[in-house]
């Protein structure tokens, strides 16, 4: 009798965890980030927000669901969205690449930004540079022989990497690549075991705010003769797991009726600037 008991209370609870969790996955959206990317996300008041939080938060208005952010190391979220076993969504300034499209499905890209190099104000003359755009930027040649931070997975990374490769900018300098899971690590080390951190310019201007001893600058190729520089640019969409055309369908639609310049908006609001 009371083996009959405990297998009818075990049910329960299962039934109950089923419901509980989000009636067997069809009410909550687990979304998988890297909350140490502000403003499109950072932790504030122990809590995940920024830009791409707000987003999603908009996508499961649409969709009827609770939103449930994890904050994971960036370069598991394309392979876990993949699997579509812990999560079948990331949102984490994730730019489009061919490799990453034979894994997941991308929204539609909304937003684009430079990569910036950030390094020691005391090393400014050993990397700046003025360019064809008469900006202050930082050359790929000025990184020679540099031990170069990047954070796994990224953009910045697979840039680095191709700098690195054979037939790169970099090829033969004897510079290197350090890789970091975190960007304040990453940051803290420039100076010491590292030269410079390759990254998107809004994070890259969020790092050192506030800190005197760091400078940052757009990163450019340089141009052949008579051509213009060329910055090197990131732009960003959310990753799906393939088949997933109701959820694709819904942050398109938000991405849509955002457009733009209400992206801009949520941008300035978590950078703090007014209107």
């Amino acid at each position: 009798m009371k083996k009959i008991i405990s297998l009818a209370l075990v049910s329960i609870i299962l039934l109950c965890s089923c419901f509980g969790f989000s009636s067997c996955g069809q009410e909550t959206l687990v979304v998988y980030t890297e909350a140490g990317f502000a403003p499109f996300e950072y932790v504030s008041d122990g809590k995940i927000v920024g830009v791409d939080v707000d987003i999603m938060n908009l996508v499961g208005e649409k969709l009827g669901k609770k939103v449930v952010f994890e904050n994971v190391a960036f370069d598991t979220i394309v392979d876990s969205v993949s699997a579509g076993e812990l999560t079948n969504v990331g949102a984490a300034g994730i730019s489009v690449t061919p490799e990453r499209k034979e894994k997941v499905d991308f929204s539609n890209e909304y937003y684009t930004a430079e990569l910036y190099v950030i390094y020691k104000a005391t090393d400014a003359s050993k990397y700046e540079s003025t360019t064809t755009d008469n900006v202050t930027g930082v050359y790929w040649d000025s990184l020679a022989g540099k031990n170069i931070s990047v954070q796994n997975g990224t953009t910045a990374d697979l840039f680095l990497g191709d700098e690195l490769a054979e037939g790169g900018t970099l090829y033969g300098t004897e510079a290197k690549k350090t890789g970091f899971s975190a960007l304040a690590s990453a940051v803290a080390d420039i100076g010491l075991n590292v030269d410079v951190l390759i990254i998107d310019e809004l994070p890259a201007k969020k790092l050192i705010e506030g800190k005197s001893d760091f400078k940052c600058a757009p990163l450019y190729y340089k141009g052949a003769e008579g051509e213009a520089d060329e910055a090197a640019v990131d732009t960003y969409a959310i990753c799906v797991t393939k088949g997933q055309s109701e959820l694709l369908k819904a942050i398109n639609e938000v991405l849509a009726e955002l457009g733009e310049k209400g992206v801009q908006d949520l941008v300035n609001k978590h950078l703090g600037i007014a209107d």
